[in-house]
């Protein structure tokens, strides 16, 4: 008898262009090339033009990735691989530059300007257009750039984008959440600070890779690599218009 179902799922593939091919983000929705406030702009992460200067930046702090449930990235054909096999083949998934417009010299060339602006980066993961939610993940400061406007201004821009509704220019989205690992209590506090509210603990969400540790499982049948828990929190609509827009505003604007 044959059978009654196939199974045709093949993993993606992913896209390595070489530089001087259009970047293909593949992303669910139309989204802009850039999103910015009067101090920062989040551009899309274009490899052949972002992971230089990131790169060169992030070595100088290899524990900036310890709390992030991804292997370590510290050369630039690490960090490619990764954006190539996790971002780029995920619809659902975007990753932005963060670029500090205030270190610009209107004088210097476009790359010199990118080495000296580039402050991070911050993702979209799990964006659902049917639900009308979003994550905001991975959220990474260099450290030049730490404990200044920049964070405010990257996570409250993207906050304004996804949660003002399209009459104020954003997208109208219900729900935006930021998760983190329960250890990294600066993470926590932050997000609490841009007005995320903590929803409770997701238990064993994250299979670790092996250079990171965390959660041991017993038995050896259930996949190699430590778990993870992570803290979830959220911003949703109605919190959004009961005050949280104005705050981050205020956030912003500091």
């Amino acid at each position: 008898m044959p059978p009654s179902f196939i199974n045709s799922y093949k993993p993606p593939a992913g896209h390595n262009p070489s530089s001087d091919e259009p970047f293909d983000i593949n992303f669910i929705l139309p989204i802009p090339e850039v999103i910015e406030t009067d101090r920062i702009k989040l551009a899309l992460f274009i490899p052949s033009i972002h992971t230089e200067p990131y790169v060169s930046k992030h070595q100088q702090d290899p524990t900036l990735d310890r709390y992030l449930p991804i292997p370590s990235l510290n050369t630039l054909e690490q960090y490619n691989g990764f954006m190539y096999s996790f971002f780029q083949p995920d619809p659902t998934s975007v990753l932005f530059a963060i670029i500090d417009k205030t270190k610009i010299d209107p004088n210097a060339s476009e790359k010199e300007n990118l080495f000296k602006s580039i402050a991070g980066i911050i993702g979209v993961l799990h964006c659902s257009p049917n639900d009308r939610s979003v994550e905001f993940a991975p959220v990474i400061v260099l450290p030049e750039f730490q404990h200044t406007y920049v964070s405010k201004n990257a996570v409250g821009a993207m906050l304004k984008f996804w949660l003002d509704v399209p009459s104020q220019g954003g997208m109208g989205f219900r729900r935006a959440v930021w998760t983190c690992n329960p250890m990294n209590e600066a993470s926590i506090r932050f997000a609490e600070k841009m007005g995320f509210k903590q929803e409770g603990i997701m238990r064993w969400v994250m299979v670790l890779p092996e250079d990171k540790q965390s959660k041991q499982v017993t038995g050896g049948e259930r996949g190699a690599g430590d778990g993870r828990d992570s803290v979830l929190l959220a911003v949703c609509w109605d919190d959004w218009e009961g005050g949280v827009r104005e705050r981050v505003q205020a956030l912003i604007d500091a």
